[in-house]
């Protein structure tokens, strides 16, 4: 008998292979790679450092990229730690161990074709080889993260929801500047591994699976300490599958957690020996980029600005995300996945909002929520499955908050904005529709 695919399968099939095709041109048109910026340097120092000199101090990667731009690190040598004498650290090593694959391939290759004597490519790590290795590697995650999350989406609600509501928080929020524009930074990063949990976790309850979901938490918190805040989705989860009687039982539950909590140690162990080597102690934890500010967690002070403050809130830069965060209150999502993405949203707000930097520096939009951005996908695509009216103005809507969006992201590359002070969306406005526009129409004439 002759299979037949169903429309559904059909639609699927359609707007999958349109996602491919839109990520690919958009990879292809908008990456730029590079390695720059205080966060990008020290997020790929450890690979570099590991690979060329067989090390963990810094020291020369930072000379390095200070020669090239000491603004980056405002103007003053990183700071040693005083019992190792050893250059600090901020970030966790997730990124570098995310790339790795990619510099050792380049490195590899680079090495190989000057062996032939055809090329004399300079095989020192800091090269434009080296940069595109990076960047093609950060793109590449945040993109099967995007198509990861529109599959899940489709379990949830219509393939058309699923695609606009992957589009909204792709092109209309600040993982679009940090995918293509600064891949050095670990946001791409964070971002698909959010959704490789979030897949993960859906997908099964094998202990082996939670072997795999353990490992995966574990790569997230190295690669942004901050996103440990995530893993506290499984607690109401969990509670709750134990008090309604879960169909394996509280032994059968409290081996797959502990399996999970095994294997996220296990995985992020390697950050023990760095600290060690850096700190003098495995267990000295990110004590550098904690004492970037101070925190206040009860209350956190900052709650409501990380959202709606003109100074980065998430809702003010990027409006259309409010959206996601509305969809989440409606009660026909079912209740396992409302307390899911209510939990890691608001323990995000909680842990942000504490922090004195709550702004995230010269951050575009707010970068610190874009962990975060699967758990309003989730809303943006039940709005659209809920509200048929709704339905028929998310494409337009979409498309006038991705141009918003590009325009802000102009503004910030141009100055013509001030990256870490607040900003009224009467500038960006003006920016957008006169400033813009008047610009572009002055180089045409010329």
């Amino acid at each position: 008998m002759n299979y037949k695919p169903s429309p559904v399968s059909n639609l699927i099939g359609n707007k999958s292979a349109l996602l491919v095709i839109l990520l690919c041109v958009a990879a292809l048109t908008m990456l730029r790679p590079s390695i720059h910026g205080n966060d990008g340097v020290q997020n790929y120092a450890p690979l570099r450092s590991l690979l060329i000199d067989g090390d963990l101090d810094y020291a020369n990667e930072y000379a390095h990229y200070f020669h090239l731009n000491p603004d980056w690190f405002d103007n003053l040598p990183v700071a040693s730690d005083p019992t190792t004498r050893h250059p600090t650290n901020l970030y966790g090593i997730g990124s570098a161990l995310l790339w790795s694959p990619w510099i050792v391939a380049v490195h590899g290759s680079v090495l190989a074709l000057n062996a032939t004597g055809l090329t004399n490519i300079s095989a020192n790590g800091y090269g434009p080889p080296y940069q595109w290795a990076i960047g093609i590697a950060s793109c590449f995650y945040a993109s099967l993260g995007l198509f990861l999350l529109f599959r899940f989406l489709t379990r949830l609600t219509s393939p058309n929801a699923a695609f606009w509501s992957v589009l909204a928080i792709w092109l209309a929020s600040p993982l679009t500047f940090y995918m293509y524009l600064h891949p050095s930074m670990s946001h791409a990063n964070s971002f698909f591994l959010a959704v490789l949990m979030l897949v993960i976790y859906a997908g099964g309850d094998s202990v082996r699976r939670w072997a795999v979901l353990g490992a995966v938490a574990g790569l997230l918190v190295l690669t942004r300490y901050q996103d440990a805040a995530l893993l506290a989705v499984f607690i109401p989860l969990e509670l709750k599958r134990v008090l309604e009687g879960a169909s394996h039982g509280f032994p059968q539950r409290l081996l797959r957690i502990a399996t999970a909590a095994v294997a996220c140690v296990l995985v992020f162990s390697p950050q023990f020996a760095v600290w060690n080597y850096l700190h003098g102690t495995p267990f000295s934890g990110p004590r550098e980029y904690l004492r970037q500010g101070s925190f206040h967690p009860f209350p956190p002070l900052h709650a409501w600005d990380v959202l709606f403050s003109s100074r980065h809130g998430l809702f003010y830069w990027h409006p259309l995300l409010l959206l996601g965060f509305v969809g989440l209150l409606i009660p026909k999502l079912q209740m396992k996945w409302r307390i899911f993405a209510l939990t890691g949203f608001f323990t995000q707000v909680w842990i942000i909002g504490s922090w004195s930097h709550w702004w995230a520096g010269a951050s575009f939009g707010h970068r610190m929520f874009i962990s975060s951005l699967p758990l309003l996908a989730v809303g943006i695509a039940l709005l659209m499955q809920t509200f048929p009216r709704f339905n028929r103005w998310t494409p337009s809507l979409v498309i006038l908050f991705m141009l918003w969006n590009f325009g802000l992201i102009v503004q910030y590359g141009a100055g013509l904005i001030k990256r870490d002070q607040p900003v009224s969306w009467a500038e960006m406005a003006r920016n957008n529709f006169i400033s813009i526009p008047g610009k572009i129409a002055e180089r045409l004439k010329h």
